[in-house]
C-alpha cells in the first residue's frame, strides 16, 4: 500500500481526499496533518465519517512533514508547501499541492501569478530552484510528465474547466489571435471552509456575484498552458468569475472568433478525437450543466459554432471539488504511482 500525508486535512479539499483514499484499493492514509481540529478525531470534525476512519488530525507545528508516508498531499493555501519543498525534495519525498505554488516552469510565470493573488503580491518564491522539477497536473495534457515526477502542482479549478474546454481548438491553431472571452459561474464551495461575508447565506442566496473582474490568478496557468499546445501562438482569456448560491460546480461559458470556417460535426469530431481514451472527459452533443457532474470526476464539454461556422462556444462543467480539486489530485496520484487513473475514482464523495 502507498501511504499519503495529507497536510491541511480539515478543509474542503483535504476532506475530499481523505473520502477518496479511503475507498481506494492501493493508497493508504497515514496521517491527518491540520491548524484548525488539531487533537481531534476526523469523525468528530465530519460526522458523515463515523465508522469509516479514527484518525486524529495532528497539529502542522508537531509532526513531521513527510514522515512515515510515499508521498504528502498538501491541500493547503498558497505558500505553506513552497515553505516544506526543500526539506522533502533533499529526502527524496514526492508531494503533491493543491495551490499555485508549483503550477508554474519559472519565476516569470509564478510572479504573474502571485501579482494576481490577493494574499501573495510583492512576494517570491522560496523554493525557486525546484520550479522546473514539477510537472503540471491537468492529467489529460501530461500524463508522462506528472508519472515520472517527485513534485506535482494541481491546477486550479477554475483553469481545468477552462483548458479542457479549450485544449483542442487551441492545439489546432483554431482560435483567432488566441483571445477568449469566459463567463465563470461557481458554487460557495470554491472559496474554501473559511467564512467570508461574501459566503453569508443572506447575500449569497438566490443571488450572481461577479468578482475579480479580469484578474483572477487562474487565467494565469490556463494562458501558460493553451498558449503552448500544437500549432498555438499564444492565448488571451478575458475573464469574469461568478459565485452562485450553489454549492459546488463550476460551468465555463466561452467565447471566440475562428480563424476559418467549420461545422458543428467537424468540431464535435475532432473534439471526440482529441478526447478519445481519456475517461473523465465526456464531450456531449447537449448543453453541459452542473448536476450531471456533481459529485464526479468527470468534465462535461460542448461546441456551437455560429450559423457562419466562424463564431464558437464551448461550455464544460466540472465538480470544483472534484475535478476541480481532489479528484483531480487523485487522478494525479495513480499516475504517479503507477496506477490506472480511474482506480478510486468510481464512487461518489458524500460531503459536502
Amino acid at each position: 500500500m502507498n501511504r499519503v500525508q495529507i497536510v491541511g486535512a480539515t478543509g474542503y479539499g483535504g476532506l475530499g481526499l481523505l473520502e477518496l483514499l479511503l475507498n481506494h484499493p492501493r493508497f493508504e492514509v497515514s496521517g491527518l496533518v491540520a491548524r484548525e481540529g488539531a487533537g481531534s478525531r476526523i469523525d468528530e470534525i465530519y460526522p458523515h465519517l463515523a465508522g469509516r476512519t479514527d484518525l486524529v488530525v495532528e497539529h502542522a507545528d508537531e509532526v513531521a512533514i513527510g514522515a512515515e508516508c510515499d508521498v504528502v498531499a498538501f491541500s493547503t493555501p498558497d505558500g505553506v508547501s513552497q515553505g516544506h519543498a526543500k526539506a522533502l525534495a533533499d529526502a527524496g519525498q514526492r508531494f503533491i499541492d493543491y495551490s499555485g505554488d508549483f503550477r508554474f516552469r519559472d519565476t516569470t510565470d509564478y510572479a504573474r501569478y502571485a501579482e494576481r493573488h490577493p494574499k501573495l503580491a510583492g512576494t517570491s518564491h522560496v523554493a525557486e530552484e525546484l520550479l522546473g522539477r514539477a510537472a503540471y497536473g491537468v492529467s489529460e495534457l501530461g500524463r508522462e510528465a506528472i508519472s515520472e515526477a517527485a513534485i506535482v502542482g494541481n491546477p486550479g479549478c477554475f483553469a481545468v474547466g477552462m483548458i479542457l474546454g479549450l485544449a483542442p481548438v487551441f492545439n489546432d491553431g483554431l482560435v483567432a489571435d488566441g483571445i477568449v472571452t469566459v463567463d465563470g459561474l461557481t458554487g460557495s464551495s470554491g472559496a474554501g471552509k473559511a467564512p467570508s461575508p461574501l459566503q453569508h447565506l443572506s447575500h449569497l442566496n438566490d443571488n450572481v456575484i461577479p468578482y475579480r473582474v479580469l484578474n483572477h490568478q487562474h487565467v494565469i496557468e490556463s494562458e501558460f498552458t493553451l498558449g503552448r499546445l500544437g500549432q498555438a501562438s499564444g492565448a488571451e482569456l478575458d475573464f469574469v468569475p461568478h459565485l452562485l448560491g450553489t454549492t459546488r460546480g463550476i460551468l465555463s461559458t466561452m467565447h471566440m472568433r475562428l480563424n476559418q470556417s467549420v461545422s458543428r460535426e467537424s468540431l464535435l469530431e475532432r473534439y471526440r478525437e482529441f478526447y478519445e481514451g481519456d475517461h473523465f472527459v465526456r464531450v456531449l452533443d447537449t448543453p453541459p450543466t452542473l448536476k450531471n457532474v456533481a459529485g464526479s470526476n468527470f468534465c462535461d464539454v460542448s461546441v456551437f459554432p455560429s450559423e457562419d461556422g466562424k463564431r464558437l462556444v464551448v461550455i464544460s462543467s466540472i465538480d470544483n471539488l472534484m475535478k476541480g480539486q481532489s479528484g483531480s489530485a487523485m487522478q494525479n496520484l495513480n499516475l504517479m504511482f503507477g496506477l490506472p487513473e480511474t482506480t478510486g475514482l468510481d464512487r461518489t464523495p458524500l460531503y459536502p
